[in-house]
């Protein structure tokens, strides 16, 4: 994380004490600053917008710093914002227990404030790199959307819940028809854009995605969530026809078709490789049939 970067973090300060609001603003005058001044402020403004630290003093009118930590750390969109205790208390076991709530760090007041600034600025940049890395084993590089991996991981979630609860889900999978030829007769650059081209496609012409991901090369999964069964093949139908008749890759008008595997969540399936084993047959059946969109 550059020095500029710091000036479009967000911190949100929670302290009931005006003046030491005031001294920290005045330390963090690089970065973009909010204050609160109690514990249920603090909470209905991480819900209006997540910031990327939090400033939190222990003691606060009504709900204090410790209880708003352990409320943030339990909801699953604030739970990996870093959280630096503020207090006037030096004690071991206040100093523990902020960090047994998931706090990242303590800072006493009076406050230094290069030494502040400097606490700050590490755990932003540890944050960034914990980011970084989450994408990097999560996130397909060229394509932007999830990779295997992280589809396994977010497809088993809804599959699980859709066995405890039933409800219409379906699972595509969408194979690049002869993709190998595109590579050899425009280049490999080429083929790349075509992955993207189809990728843009999808995401302007299909609804109701619960989860997106590419499986590898030139397949991509679809699961498509609280939609009818004629609702996702009339999508997915208007999908392969857009493909084929219209779209343009890196300013060559690149003919290809996609071949899809559909099928059905049914309360029987033991799990997720159960499902997507029936799309994959679908998908089989689709390229040597000739029918575009089986199952």
């Amino acid at each position: 994380m550059s020095e500029l970067d710091y000036k479009n973090s967000k911190i949100l300060i929670v302290d009931d004490n005006p003046g030491d609001i005031d001294v920290l603003v005045e330390i963090l005058h690089e970065f973009d600053v909010r204050t609160v001044l109690d514990g249920e402020s603090a909470l209905q403004a991480v819900e209006e917008e997540l910031p990327d630290l939090i400033l939190l003093d222990i003691t606060l009118p009504g709900i204090n710093g410790f209880e708003v930590c352990t409320r943030l750390k339990k909801i699953a969109q604030s739970a990996h914002i870093p959280i630096i205790f503020l207090s006037i208390r030096t004690d071991v076991d206040n100093i523990l227990k902020g960090f047994d709530l998931g706090g990242v760090d303590y800072i006493t007041k009076p406050y230094l404030p290069k030494e502040a600034v400097a606490r700050i600025k590490t755990h932003l940049r540890l944050c960034r790199a914990i980011e970084t890395l989450h994408d990097l084993a999560n996130i397909d590089p060229l394509s932007g959307i999830a990779n295997r991996r992280h589809f396994f991981t977010h497809a088993t979630a809804i599959f699980e819940q859709a066995k405890k609860e039933p409800t219409s889900l379906f699972l595509f999978i969408i194979d690049i028809d002869n993709f190998k030829l595109i590579n050899d007769t425009y280049g490999h650059a080429v083929g790349d854009k075509t992955i993207l081209a189809l990728i843009k496609s999808i995401q302007t012409n299909v609804s109701n995605i619960v989860s997106f991901a590419r499986l590898g090369g030139d397949e991509f999964v679809l699961m498509l969530k609280d939609i009818d069964k004629e609702g996702a093949k009339q999508q997915l139908e208007k999908l392969r026809e857009h493909i084929a008749s219209s779209l343009l890759v890196d300013e060559h008008a690149v003919p290809f078709t996609v071949s899809i595997g559909m099928t059905e969540f049914q309360e029987s399936d033991e799990s997720i490789d159960t499902f997507l084993l029936r799309a994959d047959m679908n998908l089989y059946k689709s390229k040597y049939t000739k029918n575009a969109l089986n199952g």
